[in-house]
This record gives C-alpha cells, structure tokens and sequence, in this order.
C-alpha cells in the first residue's frame, strides 16, 4: 500500500493526527502499539459486512477530525454544575471534550479504600490492578473501534471499589462536549473494577452542548468479581451532528449481578456494541436499552449476551421509538455454551413507529449449545394501538394527547428500572419534549 492510500484511510488519518506523543507507562505503550499496529491500514466496515448492513459509515470516511486535545480553550457555558445529579453531589468526574477536568470533579465522601479518579493518571503511577485488566475484555473480532480507542486514548475514568464495601451514592462520569468550530474526536476510556461483595452504581452521562460535528469513540470494560452488585447507567445526548460510536465489555463471575440501561437519545449516527460474559455459576445479567431517534437519525445497538456457565440468567428488554425519517437497528445475540446447562435468558425487542417513514430492522437471535435451558426471544414492530387511542379518547382526551400519553407509557419500562431518582425525572422530560415535537403526533392535534 502506498503512503497516499495510507492517507485516505479514515483510522489511518485519525491515528496519524495523534502524533507521536506516548504514555509514560511502558505497558500502556506496548498495549496501544499492539492495537495500532492491528487496525493500521484497514477500511471502516461497509454495509457489505453482515453486522453493519443497515448502519452505514460512509458519511464518517469522508470526515476529518483534529484530537480534542488540541482544543485549548473550548466553549464551554457557566452552568456545568447544573449537569451533576444531586444524588453524585461527592462522586463525579468531568471530561471536558474527553479531557479531564479537575475544576469540575469532586470524589471527596468516598469510601475507604475506592479509587474514583483520572484514568491516565492513575496508569501513570503504575497502579496494578488498573494495568492488570486494562484491555483485557474490550475486544471484538474484525472491529476497528475498540483497537481505535486503545491505541491513542489519554484521558478516561477508573473506579475501583475492594473487598465488601457498598457505595450508597451514584458514581457519575460526565462527558461534556462543548460546541467548536474544529470538528474533532475524543476517545474516553473507563475502567471498573469490583472486587469481591461490592455493590455500585455508575453513571455514564455524554452530552453535546451545541449542534456541531464531532466523532465520540468511547470504550467501558467492566469486571466483577464474585457476589458483587453494579448498576450502570449510559445516557447518550450528543450533538445532533455528532457521531457516537461505543464499545462495552463487562466480564461477570459467580453469584454477581450486572445491570445495565442504555438511554441513546442523541447524534446523527449512534453505533452501540456491548457485550457481557457470564464467566461461572448463579450469575445475572440486564441489558435494557431505550431509544428514541427522529428526523433522519440512526441508531444501530449490537449486543452479546455470553452464557459460559450452568445456573444463570439474563434479561435484555429494548425497546425503541422512531419518528419522522429515523432508523433504529437492534441486533442482538444469546449464546449459550454447552457448558451452560439451566440457562434462563429472555430478550425482547419493541419498536414503536410514529410516523409512516420511520424505520425499523430488528434481529434477536439464539445460538443454543445446551439441551437444558429455557430461553425466549422475540421482537415486534408496529405502531400504536388504535384500541388503546380509543379507549383514552373515548374518556374526553384529545386524540393528540392520547398519542403522548401512549408514547410516554411505552418508555416508561426502561425509565422506571433505572435506581436514580433525578435520572427518571430527566428522561420523562426527555419523553415529553420528544413528543410534544412530534409532526406524527401534531398531525392528530
């Protein structure tokens, strides 16, 4: 391959903006020039390929973005504070365009022995337990954007929680991306570790403060050790504009429990693959999602559910609202292994389409290995029921109405599991705007 070839290609180009500046830490270094050199000179997925047939990156290719880094003064409004839920008023982090920011972080009522800090920092200082499990779940065959993080990401969150202790309080990781001029690219990484008996909840907040063109490539790996407890929250609200395309590997061992709800509510284009691992006996996991994409947005959500072991379960309920011109894709796969007897999974995935452009593809899928399990998947499409429309109309609401009233009870499954009280009362408000600027709805009013 020639240089000028190099230079057309999209993770080449993005690589090569990045410099030559290195982390100080020599298995940090080792770890990104394994993932450089194993996506160098590749071409971003095609809807050629089986799992992007429906979300295209063509739009992404032609673009060119500088680090986020080299922002030095961005944009950014007065009332950052206003973004922190009071119930994580102790335990937040800030990154600001991906870059962290001391000034609006503050982790001062944590608990003896639990590390909330700048991931950059904390592998800087060499800290074992970060370097021992620092890429060691994110991976994904013939994907370009876990490798893509890995090799030049700086900034990012790790959270470590040891042996039995119990945070009451949310951990919230909020990620600021400020409206520029330059369109650029931040790759924030997490890192959670739970040790034995621990229990948590952590919330991944990203929101876009203007309507510009950035690229937000995040990546979460997450491990739990036996008997241990972790609510994650992932709320995607960014620009309109942006692209947002994340990857989250959780490994999960015995009698521990994983839950997890993904809110995508922003971007022009939203790729979302998760993927966890039910590494040994008695372990549960949720994957529950809830997205809303109107105008021409796409949001395209692959998930694993990885069954290794007798005795678990799982839970994935996904549910998706399009308007206008939208596309929602949900592709999700169980896999049961033959060792993995007793299994009981259950996955459904609902689309409710407002408009009559809107669309949506849907794939569950079961890839059973074991003769003992029970397992359920299913999916449905389809617009509001015109018998519950009647049925509120006919007790003197407005047809319009009606239609929010639905729309809201439709959402509200996934917005109510979710254990952060100011976090439902966000998301109703959510729900509310999206449909009071419904055209489907105000056809009706």
């Amino acid at each position: 391959m020639t240089d000028i070839s190099k230079e057309n290609l999209f993770i080449d180009r993005l690589i090569g903006s990045y410099g030559a500046e290195k982390p100080t830490n020599a298995r940090v270094q080792v770890l990104q020039e394994e993932a450089r050199n194993s996506i160098a000179g590749k071409e971003l997925p095609t809807t050629r390929h089986e799992e992007w047939k429906y979300c295209s990156l063509r739009t992404l290719n032609k673009q060119t973005f500088v680090p986020a880094k080299d922002i030095t003064n961005p944009s950014l409004p007065d009332n950052v504070g206003d973004y922190i839920y009071p119930e994580a008023e102790h335990h937040h982090l800030t990154f600001i365009n991906g870059v962290y920011s001391e000034k609006y972080s503050k982790t001062d009522k944590l608990p003896e022995g639990v590390i909330v800090a700048n991931l950059a920092e904390v592998l800087d200082a060499g800290n074992p337990i970060a370097l021992e499990h620092l890429g060691k779940y994110a991976k994904w065959e013939d994907d370009p954007f876990a490798p893509l993080n890995t090799s030049v990401f700086r900034d990012g969150a790790f959270i470590y929680v040891p042996r039995s202790v119990k945070i009451d309080d949310p951990i919230q990781l909020l990620f600021i991306n400020t409206d520029e001029k330059e369109q650029y690219v931040m790759t924030p990484r997490c890192l959670v570790v739970g040790e034995q008996s621990t229990e948590m909840t952590v919330v991944e907040d990203h929101i876009g403060f203007g309507d510009n063109v950035y690229f937000n490539c995040p990546v979460s790996e997450i491990t739990l050790a036996e008997n241990s407890h972790m609510t994650h929250v992932k709320l995607q609200r960014d620009s309109r504009q942006a692209y947002h395309i994340s990857r989250l590997a959780a490994d999960i061992s015995r009698d521990s429990d994983y839950k997890s709800y993904a809110v995508q509510l922003g971007s022009q284009l939203s790729r979302s693959d998760v993927k966890a691992v039910l590494t040994d006996e008695n372990t549960h996991a949720t994957l529950d999602g809830l997205v809303m994409v109107n105008g021409d947005q796409l949001s395209d959500t692959h998930s694993i559910m990885d069954h290794t072991m007798p005795n678990c379960t799982s839970h994935q309920l996904h549910k998706c609202i399009i308007d206008d011109d939208g596309t929602s894709v949900f592709n999700g796969k169980i896999f049961v292994r033959e060792d993995a007897q007793k299994t009981d999974a259950f996955q459904e995935n609902r689309n409710l389409q407002l408009s009559n452009t809107g669309t949506a593809y849907a794939k569950p899928q079961l890839e059973i290995f074991a003769d003992d399990v029970s397992c359920s998947h299913g999916a449905t499409i389809g617009q509001l029921d015109p018998e519950e429309v009647f049925y509120l109309k006919a007790r003197g609401l407005h047809e319009s109405q009606t239609r929010q009233i639905l729309t809201y009870g439709f959402a509200l499954d996934v917005i109510e599991s979710i254990p952060v009280a100011s976090i439902q009362k966000r998301l109703s408000k959510e729900v509310e705007k999206f449909t009071k600027e419904s055209q489907s709805i105000k056809e009706f009013a």
